[in-house]
């Protein structure tokens, strides 16, 4: 008995424990493939075709969104599956998986059982996919054997290939075709300089892309065929076009169809809409081509003379009977929707128009699959996108209480600790570990803070004067100020009545800090309010190190570090773009310029007047 192949997972993310953390759960029932990088994910997709792909979202050289976006770009890998695996849960972060075209995603910390049910059901959905993918290609390979003519012509135009349809539908046994130059054999002489021109320019063609004709040839009995072709130029390995591979099918019953259709309405012939006059009976008396395409049958032809009822399952027929008839025959229109059935016994959403006409009716039929299947998956996304948002307030609870609370324990008996200990080198051991659980209070708090206003449209405002908030702010980190000697200058003469809310004083107090931490021992900040017409701008500028022209459009954005970064200074990454999110709350802007006195950033805000 042959084993079983078991499904092969690639794992990538640039933390190798969280690497080894999701091996330990999927290795009992799949081989894992690992990456570290980015790049390296994308490469292993295209080289190893993992079943399904777990892919962080933080990695250093590419960003996952970035990695995903590249796998379903390509041919290769664009089918398999892809979760990414984040600590980001905002709606921006979901918005921009959505984008890149994931199929699903799992939150830090992972749970086990829940990763084993995503990974379980996502490879369930591939296998079926596949096995969809081969049943079509199977079922197109027999069509295409079965139904149209194939043909390969040199570069003499001689036929080299031709297939059995081919060979019925010319009259012609294989023998007698084959070696035979297509053109002076086959085509009328009328139109052999316009095929053969065609043929040249297929084959000389620098691109590989299928070109659509129609001509007419000549069978065994004299009689013209007018044939549909799709051709594409054959190359050797050089590149040097070596003949043409073509394909066609016999559509001289149509074209006369369609000519005979042109003299009567071309009006209804052109609709896009299928429509159809039937009888007192109930039958078909004129089709036009657009109805029977709607309905899946090759040409009209299929369906005059027959009854509407072949086109209507048993229920629909007993819901038309009992429902639309006594409406039409009361009032002579009707419209609604109803199923409708395919020649080959699908089903289908349609609109139906129903007209009197006579002792008949007009039928007019739109096809509405595309916008039935459109309308249930904007359903589903909303759905989605109400799980997420549900996903994400829970988390935000979590930070909130679950992380907040232990982290404070922690931080209060590693106080204790430094209390008592006489050890030096221990000691500074416990400050380090102090400033670290300082650190982390600081980034779940930050976190707390910008998923709840990332949840807020709207803040109700009131008048406040800007200079009463700015004194507030600074008399909060005089001991900041003073510890490194460094002297607040305000220049605010009066008072500046602005619409805000009382969150805004966190904006300020970023700014502020952000120039204490950053700013030298011994130097200047200054805080003051220019007068912009309709608003005021708030600017507080410090002598630090600056920031490069490059780097000052991506300082707002979430998780953003600047390449220099400053020893000694940590930060969660998210202060600035809590602050960008609250000026933009407030309808203002925010911004970073130098230092117009020298070395240095202003940063500033704007905020609309009272």
């Amino acid at each position: 008995m042959t084993p079983s192949v078991r499904p092969r997972i690639l794992i990538a993310d640039d933390e190798p424990m969280n690497v080894e953390l999701l091996e330990a759960y999927l290795s009992s029932d799949y081989d894992i493939i690992t990456a570290y990088k980015g790049s390296e994910a994308f490469e292993k997709a295209v080289a190893e075709k993992p079943d399904l792909v777990l892919l962080d979202v933080m990695m250093p050289d590419m960003n996952g969104y970035q990695v995903c976006e590249m796998i379903k770009q390509s041919a290769e890998t664009q089918f398999i599956p892809v979760v990414l695996v984040t600590a980001l849960s905002g709606r921006e972060d979901r918005l921009k998986g959505i984008e890149s075209h994931a199929d699903d995603f799992l939150t830090k910390p992972i749970d086990g059982l829940e990763l084993k049910m995503r990974v379980m059901s996502l490879l369930r959905i591939k296998s079926l996919h596949d096995k969809v993918i081969f049943e079509r290609d199977q079922a197109q390979s027999y069509l295409d054997v079965a139904g149209v003519m194939i043909f390969v012509f040199d570069k003499e135009q001689k036929v080299t290939l031709v297939n059995k349809r081919a060979t019925e539908i010319l009259g012609y046994e294989e023998s007698e075709i084959l070696g035979n130059k297509w053109f002076e054999t086959f085509v009328p002489e009328y139109f052999r300089p316009t095929s053969l021109e065609k043929y040249l320019d297929i084959m000389h063609s620098d691109n590989s892309d299928i070109v659509y004709s129609e001509g007419p040839v000549l069978a065994r009995n004299g009689e013209e065929k007018m044939i549909s072709w799709y051709s594409k130029s054959l190359k050797d390995d050089n590149g040097h076009p070596v003949g043409i591979l073509s394909s066609g099918e016999d559509i001289t019953l149509r074209k006369r169809v369609e000519e005979c259709l042109k003299h009567r309405t071309t009006a209804m012939e052109s609709s896009v809409d299928g429509i159809a006059i039937l009888d007192e009976r109930g039958h078909y008396v004129y089709v036009n081509p657009a109805h029977a395409r709607i309905h899946g049958y090759d040409n009209p032809d299929e369906l005059l003379g027959r009854s509407w009822k072949m086109l209507y399952g048993e229920s629909e027929i007993r819901e038309i009977r009992e429902t639309v008839v006594p409406e039409f025959s009361m009032k002579g229109e009707w419209k609604g929707e109803s199923i409708g059935l395919r020649k080959d016994g699908s089903s289908f959403f349609q609109e139906i128009s129903l007209t009197a006409l006579d002792n008949g009716v007009i039928c007019i039929v739109r096809d509405t699959t595309q916008r039935k299947e459109a309308e249930k998956q904007l359903k589903e996304y909303a759905g989605n996108l109400q799980s997420l948002n549900e996903m994400k307030d829970l988390f935000t609870d979590i930070l909130r209480h679950d992380l907040l609370n232990p982290a404070g324990i922690a931080k209060g008996f590693t106080t204790v600790l430094m209390q008592d200990e006489a050890d030096p080198a221990r000691l500074e051991r416990l400050k380090l570990i102090d400033n670290n659980i300082k650190r982390l209070i600081d980034m779940i708090e930050s976190a707390a803070q910008f998923a709840k206003l990332e949840d807020l449209e709207h803040l109700e405002f009131k008048v406040m004067d800007l200079r009463s908030i700015l004194c507030d702010v600074a008399k909060n980190f005089e001991m900041e100020l003073g510890s490194k000697n460094i002297s607040l200058e305000m220049d605010l003469d009066r008072t500046y009545p602005a619409m805000v809310n009382p969150v805004i004083e966190g904006v300020f107090s970023n700014y502020l800090s952000n120039a204490i931490k950053y700013g030298p021992s011994d130097s200047i900040i200054k805080i003051e309010i220019e007068d912009l017409g309709e608003e005021w701008k708030v600017k507080v500028t410090d002598n630090g190190d600056g920031i490069l022209d490059t780097e000052k459009s991506g300082v707002f954005e979430r998780f953003k570090r600047l390449s220099e970064k400053k020893k000694g200074v940590k930060g969660t990454g998210l202060g600035l773009a809590i602050a960008k999110r609250t000026i933009d709350l407030h309808g203002g802007r925010v911004g970073v310029d130098n230092n117009p006195e020298g070395r240095g950033s202003a940063f500033w805000a704007s905020i609309r007047k009272a």
